[in-house]
């Protein structure tokens, strides 16, 4: 059955869900007619026989698409295997090829199909924003981009880069690092206007024009318009010395040097010609596709990121033209120029869809010659070199876990490792937590935190018992099982853990305990050591190999994640202010009144007129909080009824 329907990209879709209309693929294909699907542009959504969504594609004409699929006209290996598991299709009409790239997007976003490829948000952006709204902005690094009206620079590749590119612009443009709240509260200069490294803007020591002027100029610098910026600083200099304002000149001639010393350092490591732009580079071998993009600004290299897409069933140019869709969806920055290796159909309406994200106009271009060229191919260069680093980290993990394996008796290698703690403080609150390894490497995605429910007081064994009853029940009923289970504690927690998969039917799951090393009366310390079901002694393996590293990095990450979870829980508890008591105050309008005068003391002290011009406060309101804050004091301020 089709569903032809024009449906906004945002709106969220429930297809593949009739079990009646479910069939085999061979069902299916042999009782599908291609006549049935409209020949307009949309979207096609492919669903297996359990009604799983496994793979969403675009095109202009989905009946001439549709057929290359159904009668053979494709020969790849790639599309045989997938209609191979195909079950359903429903089709979404839209008016263009650009409202098709979108809902594609939108679509794999919601059902995230096997055979699509899935940009994961992983938050690796990093990048620099400046509110120019602010009287005095400063800059600040940010991980997401938000349509605030704001300058965002980027991306960089990591932290470390974009602290030391913060570092640079403060030395050369003495801007505030402050936040708002001491910006507002602050009576005398910081340290940082000693330094020169601040104009004090939080006691006006410099006009908010003049402070703008420098805000512009760091800006120049952070798009990469350094040379113009310093042409500007030569001309005002100038102008300053005809004046006869020779301690302003004097400012603008420091600042010129640092910003000339700076683009010293930026030169050695400029690209001719690479200007503004992002080059992409592919390489894959197998169902692998590394997938580099290297970004220039201002003709120098700030930054690159690789992503590696495994199991990749579909072809190189469907899979970089969905990449480059989700790619630049929530990009901070997104340059003039795009350059991509190989040619995509769409690559026109590509660009259409990046010049009304960025304002401006977007090219994406396939280069096949000169500089353009030579620049796809060093980052195509880097997506191998990627590669090959990945894949060998890989080899050396899979090893580990062999090694894991053999060393620990265990009946599989581990290729995913569940470890459990539970945290407690004077037996208070007391919480359990799940990580989760997989190669090797953290899935955070996977991992659980555990409020205890049916202990009281402090009793870890009792604690561990209702976790793993609790994850372990689900885990049966949605077939879900590890390789690995691994207790945080010794054999008594060992114990606990047999017990109940005992309970649960679970006798050929493996699973291990770690005891922490500790120090010893008579120096130095006792080594990690690992418990096994049936075994009297424990298993101690040479410290600081790779093996005891590694199960004792997993442990560690365990324990800070329930620690993490259980100060929260504390915290909830401990940190409440008493404004929530007043009726009508919950908390989202007491913090307004506490970011607003900044304590319980400043309130109370506030005029009732100043306390009625805050957000979501009127004056019966008003009134109440400040009666009673006064009853709680025991002093009533004089002129003033409760």
């Amino acid at each position: 059955m089709t569903l032809h329907t024009e449906i906004p990209p945002t709106e969220r879709l429930h297809l593949l869900g009739r079990p009646a209309e479910r069939k085999s693929p061979e069902e299916f294909l042999a009782s599908f007619d291609v006549r049935d699907v409209p020949t307009a542009p949309g979207c096609y959504i492919m669903g297996d026989e359990a009604g799983q969504v496994i793979y969403v594609g675009k095109a202009n004409n989905l009946r001439t698409r549709v057929r290359q699929y159904l009668n053979d006209q494709d020969s790849r290996y790639s599309v045989k295997f997938l209609m191979g598991r195909v079950a359903h299709i429903d089709f979404l009409v839209t008016s263009n090829e650009k409202e098709a790239l979108l809902l594609e997007n939108s679509l794999i976003k919601q059902y995230r199909p096997r055979y699509n490829v899935r940009l994961k948000d992983d938050k690796t952006y990093v990048s620099l924003r400046i509110n120019r709204l602010d009287d005095f902005p400063r800059i600040t690094v940010v991980r997401r981009y938000k349509k605030d009206g704001a300058l965002y620079f980027g991306p960089y590749s990591s932290s470390q880069s974009v602290r030391d590119t913060v570092k640079q612009i403060q030395r050369v443009f003495p801007l505030r690092t402050c936040s708002d709240h001491v910006l507002k509260n602050r009576v005398r200069p910081c340290i940082y206007y000693q330094m020169k490294r601040c104009t004090a803007p939080c006691v006006g020591y410099i006009p908010r024009d003049e402070y703008h002027e420098i805000v512009d100029q760091a800006a120049l610098v952070l798009q990469g318009r350094s040379d113009e910026l310093a042409n500007i600083l030569a001309a005002q200099m100038a102008q300053r010395a005809e004046a006869l304002e020779f301690e302003k000149a004097a400012v603008l001639r420091d600042r010129l040097e640092a910003l000339r010393r700076t683009l010293e350092k930026q030169r050695t490591v400029a690209v001719p010609g690479a200007d503004d732009r992002d080059v992409f580079g592919l390489y894959s071998q197998g169902r692998y596709t590394e997938i580099q993009v290297l970004f220039f600004r201002g003709g120098t290299m700030v930054g690159g990121r690789s992503v590696t897409f495994k199991q990749r069933e579909m072809p190189v140019d469907e899979v970089l033209g969905s990449f480059l869709i989700q790619f630049y969806a929530e990009a901070p920055a997104i340059p003039h120029e795009v350059l991509i290796p190989v040619p995509l159909d769409e690559a026109e309406t590509i660009g259409e869809i990046l010049t009304e994200q960025r304002g401006s106009k977007v090219t994406v271009l396939h280069p096949q010659r000169g500089e353009k060229k030579a620049l796809t191919e060093l980052a195509a260069k880097n997506a191998k070199t990627s590669f090959e680093e990945k894949r060998m980290a890989e080899q050396a993990q899979s090893d580990l876990l062999d090694q894991v394996k053999e060393k620990l008796k265990l009946r599989d290698v581990p290729n995913r490792i569940e470890c459990f703690d539970i945290s407690t403080h004077q037996g208070d609150r007391s919480v359990g937590s799940m990580v989760v390894f997989e190669g090797g490497v953290a899935n955070k995605n996977r991992y659980r935190r555990y409020a205890i429910k049916t202990v009281e007081g402090q009793d870890d064994f009792a604690s561990m018992r209702e976790v793993l009853m609790r994850r372990y029940t689900r885990a049966i009923e949605e077939n879900d099982l590890p390789d690995l289970v691994l207790i945080d504690g010794g054999k008594g927690q060992l114990g606990v853990a047999t017990a109940v998969f005992e309970d649960l039917g679970l006798d050929d799951l493996d699973v291990a305990s770690i005891a922490k090393s500790r120090p010893e009366d008579g120096g130095g310390a006792s080594p990690e050591r690992f418990f096994r079901p049936g075994r009297m002694n424990p298993i101690i393996l040479q410290q600081n190999s790779p093996i005891v590293l590694l199960l004792a990095r997993i442990r560690d990450e365990a324990h800070r994640f329930a620690i993490t979870f259980h100060r929260k829980r504390r915290g909830k508890a401990v940190l409440r202010t008493p404004l929530v008591d007043v009726p009508g105050v919950g908390p989202k309008k007491a913090k307004k009144l506490l970011t607003h005068f900044g304590s319980i003391a400043r309130i109370r002290e506030a005029p009732l007129a100043e306390i009625v011009a805050v957000p979501g406060f009127n004056e019966p309101l008003a009134r109440a909080v400040k009666g009673y804050l006064a009853i709680s004091t025991g002093a009533i301020p004089p002129g003033e009824t409760t």
